[in-house]
């Protein structure tokens, strides 16, 4: 049996304020109490984790632990300890379609169109699918394995791998909540 430890990626400041227009006032202490709850879940779990995989890296290894650290996101400390005490970083997507998911994102932000919205869905699809086939590949029988991921993911994995998702809420979620209090802030204005 493989294990994998699922956590929903949790946004950054920039990633949010590109989203949503604006950081509502309880983004810091939500984005705390995010990451201690998966950091204090996974204590038991440092030193028994084999392999780390990373939504949009595609390197591993040291070149990845600099990408990572290049981000400026919280999780890079938990990753830095878990491959510190032995787990591996894995490249974890193929790079093309990292930036040709990119591009159609950033068409679909200039303009509403359904065909833009169509092939974003696509590469997100198959990136989907790369990430499944890297982690079957690379994840061996009785090991430990954890991914750090944009929750709009949905990886197809063999029955072999049990997934434990740790997060104390769903960041989409949070997100969503969001949009919507600006949707009806606006239109009652």
């Amino acid at each position: 049996m493989r294990t994998l430890i699922y956590v929903p990626r949790m946004y950054r400041k920039d990633e949010f304020e590109k989203l949503t227009s604006e950081i509502p006032e309880d983004f810091d202490v939500r984005s705390e109490e995010f990451w201690n709850y998966v950091e204090s879940k996974l204590k038991p779990f440092v030193g028994h984790i084999h392999k780390v995989y990373y939504e949009s890296l595609y390197k591993g290894g040291e070149e990845g632990m600099k990408i990572l650290n290049s981000f400026n996101n919280r999780d890079y400390s938990i990753i830095k300890e878990l491959v510190e005490k032995g787990a591996k970083l894995q490249e974890t997507e193929d790079r093309l379609l990292v930036l040709e998911t990119q591009a159609w994102l950033e068409q679909a932000r200039s303009k509403s169109d359904i065909i833009i919205k169509e092939m974003y869905d696509k590469c997100i699809g198959d990136r989907s699918k790369h990430i499944s086939n890297v982690i079957d590949q690379t994840l061996k029988d009785n090991e430990i394995g954890i991914i750090f991921i944009e929750s709009g993911y949905k990886l197809n994995l063999p029955e072999d791998i049990r997934v434990i998702k740790m997060c104390p809420f769903e960041p989409s979620d949070y997100l969503n909540i969001q949009i919507q209090k600006l949707k009806l802030r606006k239109a009652n204005l």
